[in-house]
């Protein structure tokens, strides 16, 4: 047998794995393993973490937080390290827009010496897990966590607790031209729906078409048969029966399987015989499907 592995760290647990179980506490609290008990500083002394992956913050989610803190004050500490105008943000941005906005001159706060490496994690970790980025700032994140520190989709995924499958599906909606990477943001169009126009080859036809979406509110399912016509690709002419067509379970295996691989899946399926049909449409999407089946490809 091989040697037992030890398991591997994961920051998938966000703060709480780093700053204790605890969800809010005084700032009299002492925190374990050597971080410092939190304690009151000037809130001008704190900038803000400059690898922030979030660059929006919905204005009633902000309204709802102020209103809190100026009834109760600042409940969890913010996470900071030292820099050499006093302090850097690590997490908790909210609450630091949240405490200037509701008037506040000191708030709680939490020590913690962190490279850049570690710091830009913890911000992505603390979004991801507290209060979501939309899918385009994500995939931002996750590319500056690639791109700044040189790591692999895997090593980037076991630092945030994702499937190597989940960051690439996210990263990929970066290929979509700009017009249509702010309607996924505003939340015109779902993750689905985005990864459906992929397929088109031009950024116009994308684009208009995901206006289409958005004014139509067309399912995934039918933004999927849009592009096939645009893309030329035949269609199968099924039978008008009920009887013959793909029941529930089918239909939510072939829903479940398009969302893991990003790509139009059919099951034909026939008293416990049949076959899968899983759509690519170059030789990357077919790598990038292959990397989330987990197959490895022995010809490279």
């Amino acid at each position: 047998m091989s040697p037992e592995r030890k398991p591997e760290r994961r920051l998938g647990r966000g703060l709480e794995s780093l700053l204790g179980a605890a969800t809010e506490y005084p700032t009299s609290s002492v925190r374990e393993s050597g971080v410092e008990s939190a304690r009151q500083v000037p809130i001008d002394q704190i900038r803000p973490n400059p690898l922030q992956p979030r660059t929006g913050f919905p204005d009633r989610d902000m309204s709802d937080l102020v209103e809190s803190i100026k009834r109760v004050g600042v409940l969890q500490p913010l996470l900071v390290r030292r820099s050499a105008e006093g302090y850097e943000l690590i997490a908790g941005e909210r609450r630091l827009r949240a405490a200037r906005e509701a008037g506040l001159s000191s708030v709680p706060v939490v020590e913690r010496e962190t490279s850049d490496d570690e710091m830009l994690t913890l911000a992505l970790v603390e979004n991801l897990q507290r209060t979501d980025l939309n899918p385009i700032e994500k995939a931002r994140g996750f590319k500056r966590l690639i791109e700044t520190f040189s790591l692999t989709q895997d090593e980037a995924a076991r630092r945030v607790g994702k499937d190597r499958s989940t960051i690439a599906n996210f990263i990929r909606l970066l290929d979509l031209p700009e017009p249509v990477q702010h309607i996924v943001a505003r939340g015109g169009i779902s993750m689905g729906h985005a990864r459906a126009l992929l397929a088109l080859p031009h950024p116009s036809s994308q684009h208009a078409l995901a206006l289409r979406i958005e004014n139509e509110g067309l399912s995934v399912r039918e933004t999927e048969s849009l592009v096939s016509k645009l893309r030329g690709a035949p269609r199968r002419r099924r039978p008008r029966s009920k009887a013959q067509g793909p029941s529930p379970h089918i239909r939510s295996l072939e829903d479940r399987m398009r969302e893991r691989l990003g790509t139009k899946v059919k099951i034909d399926y026939h008293g416990g015989s049949g076959n899968i049909t899983i759509a690519f449409f170059s030789d990357g999407d077919l790598q990038r499907i292959l990397d989330c089946l987990g197959i490895s490809d022995d010809s490279a």
